[in-house]
Order: structure tokens, then sequence, then C-alpha cells
């Protein structure tokens, strides 16, 4: 199974692109908060070990830091580039 970002391969990225689009309509239709207005980004290391995404609107600027926080969108172009792009980075 998927425990953290470090075992995230090229074949988890149609898994990644559900899961955004699919929060990012839920989002939408109970918020009202378009989807330009929402940060999606994971965690490593994480709280929790099994694997899960958040979604911040952009204001809020709490458990996003650079240090901790990778956006989805660049999670799933790095996987494309490198299948292991994430068990091999110095994170």
């Amino acid at each position: 199974g998927i425990a953290t970002l470090r075992d995230l391969r090229q074949k988890h990225v149609p898994l990644l692109k559900s899961m955004a689009e699919e929060g990012l309509s839920a989002i939408k239709r109970v918020y009202g908060v378009d989807n330009d207005q929402v940060r999606i980004f994971i965690h490593y290391q994480p709280q929790f070990y099994h694997f899960h995404i958040h979604f911040t609107r952009l204001e809020n600027e709490v458990g996003c830091s650079v240090e901790r926080g990778h956006l989805v969108s660049d999670v799933i172009q790095n996987l494309e580039m490198d299948d292991e792009y994430y068990c091999k980075r110095i994170i």
C-alpha cells in the first residue's frame, strides 16, 4: 500500500489526479470555492502513515510550508518524469 510520498510511483498518477479532481469538485459543490483558490498538497513526513492529501484555500498558509508540503501538481509532474523520483530524492 501507499504510506507516504516515498511510496508513490508513475502507476499512482491516475489515482492522484482522481483524488484532486474529486476533491476539488466536492469543495466547489459544498463550499462554492473555485478550483483556482484551492491548494492541494501532501505532507512529508506525514503525521499519520496512511496516504492522504490536503486541500486548503490559498489564503490559508497553515500546514503547507515548503519544508513539509509538496504540491500534488508537482508530485504528478515529478512522477511522470521519473517513476522512482520520491524514493531517490533527498527530502
